[in-house]
């Protein structure tokens, strides 16, 4: 059964990238390929092609069983997933010593970093702690089928769905209301999509081995695909940033200092900047609070009262 799907494949795309010259003539993706598709992706595709993409570089993405879509990521949610619970593990002792050791173990870099953005080192290592545990948890998510489910959430199929089972929760939640955030959610999926096309086409790397949070967030930082064009200053290579420390404190610095951080800011402007991070609430105070709880002087290296050195 494997070969024979296997067969089916290698076919669809023959006759995909047989009708290039057909699409580039009319301008559209003609319906022969759009059938070769998952059905809801024909529609997903000729507006990428519509957008400057290559279409033989789209059929190879979309045509290729990993580009498989996830219905679960198709559809909306009234619940926040951010509350306080799911921040807590983030200040235990424990995370709280890894995020010493870290500092510690990167202090050269990340002073300067401080001293080229005016952003807190400390800053800086608590949202690394919190993004990925430090390159740990980078996500495990294909980042092409992620946004491009996302992206289809408006579907009038997908929509009549979720409004449906919103229904059995939020009994009076108008038809209109769920359709305005399908719509806002999708578009900005849509666009997340193209950025991240636009920034691996040129890339060495295998498009579809490129995997990210449930919501398509990038490397250590978790930078979104818009933010990494406009915030990482990665003059390396996309593969190498994904994993690289420097680029992650570079990349968080910048977006911090472009958004309004500078040395002493007072504590409701470093709030409103790192609620540009993430738009969150409980994200804004385990963040301070983890970089208060690794900042030397707040962590049990306190000088004494006399100011004359601690005898040891």
């Amino acid at each position: 059964m494997k070969g024979k799907g296997t067969r089916v494949r290698v076919v669809l795309v023959i006759l995909a990238l047989s009708l290039l010259a057909f699409s580039v003539a009319h301008g559209n993706v003609p319906e022969e390929i759009s059938s070769c598709y998952h059905p809801l992706l024909g529609g997903l595709i000729e507006r990428l092609s519509q957008d400057g993409f290559d279409l033989e570089f789209l059929s190879k993405l979309f045509l290729d069983p990993r580009a498989e879509l996830m219905p679960e990521l198709m559809t909306i949610s009234l619940v926040s997933r951010e509350t306080t619970d799911v921040y807590a593990p983030f200040l235990s002792p424990e995370s709280i010593l890894l995020a010493k050791k870290f500092l510690q173990n990167n202090m050269s870099i990340l002073r300067e970093t401080e001293k080229r953005f005016q952003v807190d080192k400390e800053i800086i290592v608590a949202i690394l702690l919190v993004e990925s545990r430090f390159g740990e948890n980078i996500g495990k998510r294909r980042v092409i089928p992620t946004l491009a489910s996302i992206a289809l959430i408006d579907l009038p199929e997908n929509l009549q769905y979720t409004y449906q089972v919103l229904l059995g929760v939020h009994s009076e939640l108008a038809y209109d209301v769920a359709e305005g955030l399908a719509k806002r959610r999708a578009q900005w999926a849509y666009q997340e999509l193209r950025q991240f096309l636009q920034i691996i086409r040129n890339e060495g790397m295998d498009p579809l081995e490129v995997k990210g949070s449930y919501a398509g967030a990038l490397g250590m930082p978790q930078f979104l695909p818009s933010s990494y064009k406009t915030y990482s200053l990665n003059s390396k290579s996309f593969e190498e940033w994904l994993t690289s420390k420097e680029g992650a404190f570079i990349s968080i610095a910048n977006y911090l200092k472009s958004n309004g951080w500078k040395k002493d800011l007072p504590l409701q402007k470093k709030r409103q900047v790192i609620w540009s991070y993430n738009h969150s609430t409980p994200y804004v105070d385990t963040i301070l609070q983890i970089a208060r709880k690794i900042t030397p002087e707040v962590s049990g290296a306190s000088r004494p009262r006399s100011g004359k050195p601690a005898q040891k």
